[in-house]
């Protein structure tokens, strides 16, 4: 370990000046001559990088911010090395230093750098290439419960649904970053959706399974109420369909049966789920999906009772449900033998450009299968896509079907985390005010439409949402 510090003017006589800086500088000197001390900087820190790098083993440096234009270097001997190691590196070598704060309520570094700060947050990941970028510890604020918006660094919004918008946040207590679901309460009021936002909230503090989306809280201001989730970096697997146009048979398959273990889980709980489209999956950090937004998800005491409400996504809804005839838990089968055939097709089996169309193919027409469908992947969607309920493929004999049994190629979704996979809408949007911010995808294309002020006297008209706080143990 080594800590520098800017040298005075004096010192540009010193062989450091005639050192080609390898790295920019972060920082800049409070002197008048800017330009001379950031080169004494750069200097600084070259010759202190090929000290270090003359030491037996040591392959780089990872300089770390102490103090305002000082910083400690991290000598690496290894490759391989975690984000975890890095972040207890640095907690063990500032212990030795005389600091302003506890170096134990270290609990990230920030860059600059999104990407780069999402990425340092993981502790298990390998440490990616820095390239002589500067390391801010984040140290912890000691915030006091119960949480609410206070605790999160607002990042960027990174997406909006039919009443909600959702946001990348920091949390400034553990570093971890999060995706932030945010709803209007106004807007839920004005559509009479309240039932539907606590019922999303009691299916899901219920959750725990590693196909599912984890919740992590959720609390409520005088205007919002907010969910906070898993942040999944890869984005939605709509946003990886579109792109790649559609998967082969083998990559299908996999998300497949990953998909199917969440939804069998849900049953499992007496739960059905009832929203599964491709925008209801994201991709995490790994590559694997995760099924998100329970909105429309049903607590139900028996799977085989039935149900008759009317929800979901209209290429996706069985004939069971458009006939009003009730439904269970094997519209999920249905649904997921869509979800196959779109993963491998491109686009849902009984798409056309009229609702009309569309209503009438999926009660009247059979699926029409391309070419390029093999035999058993054709008979696999035919049985679970079936319009008689009772002969419908569903439960542990989809495992059983030929096209799923044998070996199984591990084959999750690459994308790169040095860049958002959200939608056009959302890429260079800076983030707006939470509380004063659009409330949901229809105003993302009318920002001048803002969420009405809720008055004092208005609060006792949301009195059903005063149980919304929640955290997970």
């Amino acid at each position: 370990m080594f800590e520098t510090d800017i040298p005075n003017e004096e010192n540009l006589k010193s062989p450091i000046s005639s050192i080609k800086p390898k790295f920019r500088s972060i920082h800049k000197t409070q002197d008048d001559n800017d330009e001379v001390n950031e080169n004494i900087q750069n200097a600084q820190h070259q010759l202190e990088l090929s000290r270090s790098l003359n030491v037996k083993d040591v392959i780089g440096v990872i300089r770390v911010q102490t103090k305002i234009n000082r910083w400690v270097g991290i000598q690496i001997r290894h490759p391989y090395i975690t984000c975890g190691w890095l972040l207890s590196e640095v907690i063990r070598k500032f212990s030795q230093l005389e600091l302003n704060y506890d170096p134990f309520d270290i609990v990230g570094f920030t860059t600059h750098n999104i990407h780069l700060d999402y990425q340092l947050s993981c502790l298990h990941l390998i440490l990616p290439n820095l390239n002589g970028t500067l390391l801010v510890p984040l140290i912890r604020k000691g915030l006091k419960e119960p949480i609410n918006i206070e605790w999160f660094e607002i990042i960027k919004k990174i997406g909006a649904g039919s009443f909600s918008v959702v946001y990348l946040v920091r949390n400034k207590e553990n570093g971890q970053f999060y995706a932030m679901k945010v709803t209007d309460k106004q807007l839920m009021m004005e559509n009479k959706k309240e039932e539907l936002i606590i019922n999303e909230k009691e299916i899901l503090i219920q959750l725990n399974h590693r196909r599912i989306i984890n919740l992590h809280a959720s609390f409520q201001s005088k205007t919002k109420l907010y969910f906070v989730f898993d942040y999944c970096p890869g984005g939605e697997l709509f946003y990886h369909l579109r792109n790649q146009k559609r998967f082969n048979e083998e990559q299908a398959k996999w998300l497949f049966l990953q998909i199917v273990d969440g939804i069998q889980y849900l049953h499992s709980k007496n739960i059905i789920y009832r929203d599964l489209k491709p925008e209801n999956i994201l991709i995490d950090l790994d590559g694997y999906p995760k099924l998100v937004d329970f909105g429309l998800s049903k607590i139900v005491e028996d799977q085989e009772d039935l149900n008759f409400s009317f929800c979901g996504s209209l290429e996706y809804m069985a004939p069971e449900m458009l006939e009003l005839k009730g439904h269970n838990y094997s519209l999920d089968y249905y649904q997921l033998g869509i979800l196959l055939y779109e993963m491998v097709a491109g686009i849902p089996p009984f798409f056309a450009k009229t609702r009309q169309e569309m209503v009438k193919n999926i009660l009247t027409k059979k699926i029409n299968f391309p070419s390029f469908f093999s035999k058993n992947l054709v008979d696999l969607i035919s049985n679970l896509c079936n319009k008689n309920v009772e002969e419908r493929l569903c439960g542990k004999k989809i495992l059983q079907h030929p096209w799923v049994s044998g070996f199984i190629k591990k084959m999750p979704i690459k994308y790169k985390l040095d860049c958002f996979h959200i939608d056009k809408l959302f890429i260079t949007q800076q983030s707006l005010n939470i509380e004063s911010g659009p409330r949901c995808i229809v105003e993302e294309y009318n920002l001048q439409t803002m969420s009405q002020s809720v008055k004092d006297e208005e609060w006792h008209s949301f009195e059903k949402f005063q149980t919304f706080y929640y955290k997970k143990q």
